[in-house]
């Protein structure tokens, strides 16, 4: 078995590479494929690779399996959870004050959620030490005059639910928003002889 070593080199070589300051995680797994293969070139098994490099076989077969250095990289997604289909409900729940663990847990038990108290918690806290979203700015003076001279026809779908929202939270200016309309009604159809009523 130690004829296929050669510890000074083969460690050395890694070793090397990982107190280098520019020794970064690529070059690190290059040398890193490049020496499980070369040990393998010399009639090394897996497990005595393992053994002398003090790494797990799952490691080292990930790395002998691999063709090329690139196949080695792990995918850094997160897993899918059985959390994962609850997750816009709890974020709605959880953006609505409704932050209570225990209590967010026992609606999801209620509709028979596969989840457990610790996955549900934890997900909870991730939600807890997320920053808050900010409020989308209110629009400007400028885009609310915009949206209340145009023809409403010509207003885009978010455009009409913003004037709505402004035209709901100011009874003023909805007065003034449907006088204009009127106005623009009797200027487009030319209905000047009804401008007096």
């Amino acid at each position: 078995m130690l004829a296929c070593f050669d510890t000074a080199q083969a460690v050395g070589r890694l070793g090397a590479n990982r107190s280098r300051p520019d020794g970064r995680r690529a070059q690190r797994k290059k040398a890193a494929h490049a020496l499980v293969h070369e040990l393998l070139a010399r009639g090394c098994s897996c497990r005595a690779i393992g053994r002398h490099l003090d790494w797990g076989l799952t490691t080292v077969l990930r790395y002998a399996s691999a063709a090329h250095r690139q196949d080695t990289l792990r995918d850094n997604r997160p897993r899918p959870s059985r959390l994962d289909p609850y997750k816009p409900y709890l974020q709605r729940r959880f953006a609505a004050g409704s932050t209570s663990v225990t209590l967010l847990h026992g609606e999801l038990l209620a509709e028979s959620a596969p989840v457990t108290y610790q996955m549900f918690r934890t997900y909870i806290a991730t939600l807890r030490a997320a920053p808050p979203q900010a409020p989308p700015p209110p629009p400007t003076v400028r885009q609310v005059t915009g949206w209340l001279t145009r023809h409403p026809t010509a207003l885009g779908e978010e455009e009409r639910a913003a004037l709505k929202d402004v035209l709901a939270r100011c009874p003023e200016l909805d007065t003034a928003a449907q006088q204009n309309r009127d106005f623009g009604e009797i200027l487009t159809n030319r209905l000047g002889p009804t401008l007096p009523t």
